[in-house]
């Protein structure tokens, strides 16, 4: 009886002790999707979350339908498939990264646009590329009532614009009427059917579009001869500036549209007029 017994306290404390061994090896899971039709019209990078390599941030965009005001928002980065790291890459993590409380605070249903920096010291010169591959990312949106939705989406981080020339490295003496831009453009088997730039800049001029001090673009839509029809066509273009632009901060987009692609390759590039 006595061997009976102490072979059953034998077999619970091994229970015990695989037990909590068992919780100990339980790996933290990444993904996390909750709620996940509050979240609507979603981008990364665009809506194919696909971004070229060249960026220097992460275009973030999505309309909120909750049902408690938000009190939180946060991003979380892990990479899922990089294969391979070259010289001046990282590979990039994110963890609880918040965004502003005033583009949210006390809204039940808030639009969020945000920008995602890679390197936040050195926003526009960034100190490393991130690595090319396939990255989780993981949006999480906290309500005043202690609830919370999240959304997992696979990011691709691709080399999309090779060898890219703007200006002198990103900047232009102050005076010039025409910015020098050169890439090749990798398409793949896929053919271009069309390429444009949008020059974002803060409006100096009076009876404009905006108010002076406001946003405003010119979008210009390259010549088809350049690209139309062919696979990673090679792109040398002078763009002709705004006449009397100051000295001052702008951004360039330059989207592509492939044959077979349902959504445009977006790169926004800093630039400066010294």
């Amino acid at each position: 009886m006595k061997n009976t017994f102490k072979s059953a306290i034998l077999f619970f404390v091994s229970l015990l002790i695989i037990s909590c061994s068992d919780e100990d090896n339980i790996p933290d899971t990444f993904d996390e999707n909750i709620n996940t039709e509050n979240f609507k019209g979603l981008e990364l990078g665009n809506s194919d979350f696909v971004l070229p390599q060249s960026n220097v941030d992460v275009h973030i965009q999505f309309d909120y339908e909750g049902t408690s005001k938000v009190s939180k928002i946060y991003f979380d980065v892990e990479a899922y498939d990089v294969p391979k790291v070259k010289t001046g890459e990282l590979i990039w993590e994110l963890k609880n990264h918040l965004v502003p409380v005033d583009r949210y605070e006390g809204q039940l249903n808030p639009h969020i646009h945000y920008h995602v920096y890679f390197d936040e010291d050195n926003k526009y010169d960034p100190s490393f590329t991130p690595a090319e591959g396939v990255y989780k990312f993981k949006i999480t949106v906290e309500h005043e009532d202690g609830t919370k939705s999240t959304i997992t989406k696979k990011l691709h981080i691709i080399q999309k614009f090779k060898d890219l020339e703007v200006g002198d490295n990103n900047s232009i003496a102050f005076g010039k009427d025409e910015l020098h831009t050169e890439f090749e453009y990798v398409s793949g088997n896929n053919t271009v059917t069309e390429i444009k730039y949008e020059f974002w800049f803060e409006e100096w001029r009076e009876g404009q579009n905006v108010e002076v001090g406001e946003w405003d673009k010119v979008i210009t839509v390259l010549p088809k001869e350049l690209y139309e029809g062919v696979k990673n066509p090679h792109i040398h273009y002078h763009y002709d500036l705004i006449p009397g632009a100051p000295v001052g901060s702008y951004w360039l987009n330059i989207y592509a549209k492939e044959s077979g692609e349902s959504e445009t390759v977006k790169l926004s590039i800093p630039l400066e007029i010294k």
